[in-house]
């Protein structure tokens, strides 16, 4: 391709980089009484939780979203409304804290008395940072219990529930009375994986009717778990909704940072957080059919399964004594439908509950469009959902992890392009013997450039020639470049994977991070060979275009070690090697041409 054409992909570079970025927030975990903490260690089950009642059945689609079922029929006459309590009410806690971790394969869930909702979830197979020793993920929810009820006096996060294990089962039933009569019995059964069904019976103990308004469920914090080095400018936690009724995923995240009046993104700095305020919040109204809360590898999804809700009510908050802005956690509250309770009436609600690691295939598993919080996109979405299983594929029949896989990947992807490179590079070379004749039309027509495109466009046609041809190698990797960058930015199985002197694939390589002046993030190797690859594709590939555009192109390798050199390594491995790949192939055929000159020249 010619020296103007490049330009124009790396500027395309540049704005991916500036497209990607969305917010991160933080929530200081409040101090909490001793807990006392009882486990229920057994096999889980495969079936969805058991009926809570007779006559109901249990069997639970992921994807249904149905009104609330009257378990009991309704009675009527006046009904005395139970007020909300604010939704951001302060918690005082009247006893101390009881829980019971139910477990199976994969994760342990601690159900708490505090608000009857999940005080934590271990994942059992990711640890929490790069050290073997580091222990296990935790979604710690100890500012605001998970799946606890808001704007229920008596039932809220602030009251006591009684909570016992469920006989022969990884599961818990928890209940409580309110002061008004209102009866809260909650079962939960873990599954075989990260998602279960919460069912939740409602029932009227008074003599009169109940109208339950402002009623809303809890989604606990969720923090940014990675601590190593970061790519600059990009956020890595969100809030998703997902519209029931246009099935869109709507990604909330990136409205996040505007909350406190900060900026971001490539190439901004972030504003002094002197004055500026630790928490804020938004609400997105509208007909949810579910809300994910999401760190950079993990999520979690709350879907009512009875009649969704009927607003998003997010918060998030930045990190405490620092200078610079940055968001670390963010939590939301759904806020349901009013509904209405006659006297021994019961009402049920079942809620599906997603905690664990932002897999594409477990996600698409649970339907719904769940997996759409891997924010793949529409266009590049194709790309992605091949490159990633592709991925996963090599790793598990080839040794050398994740590293290798990328490598192959390249090797792949350039022996499907082959042809087009070939044929580009075919024609540049054409492009480089038309040189004088291109140089004598420039001289003698540099007064008319009207006739001078004219007359270039003629000799082009004359010789076979397509201009654009040479730029297709580099724009044929653009899609799977913005594939990759997209799918390194949100899937857990590139986490901590180590490659040679890198220790995470999906972070940039911070060697000696904090001990070089200038380079407090730690210095990357793999840019700078990156850049050494191009200096040297340069001087191999065939020059075509005027003395400035040449001049421009010489200056193209020190843009792209700008753009790449806090990229993710496994980014910047996979053009590296893309880079060599094209050396070889340049030199391959460099070889083949002076085997062709030899032959021809008489002995």
């Amino acid at each position: 391709m010619n020296k103007t054409e490049r330009i124009a992909v790396a500027a395309l570079f540049v704005l991916l980089i500036a497209w990607s970025y969305f917010g991160r927030y933080f929530s200081p975990p409040p101090p909490a009484p001793t807990a006392e903490t009882t486990t229920v260690a057994a096999p889980a089950p495969t079936a969805a939780p058991a009926a809570v009642a007779a006559g109901t059945d249990a069997g639970v689609e992921p994807s249904t979203n149905q009104t609330p079922m009257a378990v009991t029929p309704p009675r009527s006459e006046g009904a005395v409304p139970v007020d909300p309590a604010p939704v951001e009410e302060t918690v005082v806690r009247q006893s101390p804290e009881a829980q019971i971790v139910v477990s199976n394969a994969v994760m342990q869930v601690a159900f708490t008395s505090w608000g009857g909702g999940i005080a934590s979830v271990t994942l059992n197979e990711f640890n929490a940072t790069m050290e073997p020793e580091s222990g296990p993920v935790v979604f710690d929810y100890a500012e605001r219990t998970s799946l606890s009820y808001k704007g229920l006096p008596g039932l809220s996060e602030a009251n006591t529930f009684a909570i016992e294990p469920m006989s022969g089962a990884t599961g818990v039933l928890i209940s409580a009375t309110s002061d008004s009569g209102l009866t809260l019995e909650r079962t939960a059964v873990l599954e075989a994986g990260y998602a279960f069904t919460v069912v939740d019976r409602l029932s009227n103990r008074s003599e009169k009717p109940l109208s339950i308004r402002g009623m809303a469920l809890q989604a606990g914090a969720m923090r940014n778990l990675e601590s190593g080095p970061s790519i600059k400018g990009t956020d890595t936690i969100g809030v998703d909704v997902l519209l029931a009724d246009t099935e869109k995923v709507d990604y909330l995240g990136s409205k996040l940072s505007g909350l406190f009046g900060a900026g971001g993104g490539f190439g901004c700095s972030r504003p002094d957080t002197r004055g500026m305020k630790l928490y804020a919040e938004d609400q997105f109204t509208g007909s949810i059919g579910w809300v994910a809360v999401k760190s950079k590898f993990f999520t979690q999804i709350i879907e009512p399964l009875d009649g969704g809700a009927t607003s998003v009510q997010y918060r998030a908050s930045r990190v405490a004594g620092s200078s610079a802005f940055d968001l670390e956690s963010v939590s939301a509250v759904l806020s349901l439908p009013d509904i209405m309770i006659d006297p021994g009436q019961v009402i049920e609600r079942r809620v599906r509950y997603y905690a664990g690691p932002k897999n594409y295939t477990l996600l698409k598993d649970e339907g719904n469009r769940r997996a759409d919080i891997m924010e793949f996109g529409r266009f590049f979405k194709p790309v992605c959902v091949v490159l990633l299983p592709l991925l996963n594929w090599i790793e598990s029949h080839i040794p050398g992890g994740f590293g290798i896989a990328i490598i192959l990947l390249t090797v792949i992807v350039k022996l499907v392009f082959w042809p087009v490179t070939h044929k580009g590079t075919e024609s540049m070379k054409r492009m480089q013997q038309l040189q004088p004749e291109i140089k004598k039309l420039r001289e003698k027509y540099k007064s008319d450039p009207k006739k001078l495109q004219e007359k270039q466009m003629l000799l082009y046609r004359e010789h076979k020639v397509n201009p654009l041809a040479g730029c297709l190698p580099m724009l044929i990797q653009i899609p799977v470049f913005i594939g990759l960058f997209t799918v390194l930015r949100s899937a857990v199985e590139l986490r901590f994977s180590s490659f040679l002197w890198i220790r995470d694939l999906s972070e940039p390589e911070g060697l000696l991070a904090g001990s070089i002046p200038y380079l407090s993030s730690g210095l990357n190797i793999l840019p700078l060979l990156m850049t050494a690859t191009m200096v040297l594709q340069q001087k191999l590939t065939p020059s075509v275009g005027d003395p400035q555009q040449q001049k421009i192109m010489a200056f193209m390798p020190v843009m792209m070690l700008f753009i790449f050199y806090n990229m993710p390594s496994a980014l910047v491995l996979y053009w590296t090697v893309s880079q060599l790949l094209s050396i070889l192939q340049l030199v391959m055929q460099q070889r083949k041409d002076q085997q062709k000159a030899l032959a021809a020249t008489p002995a």
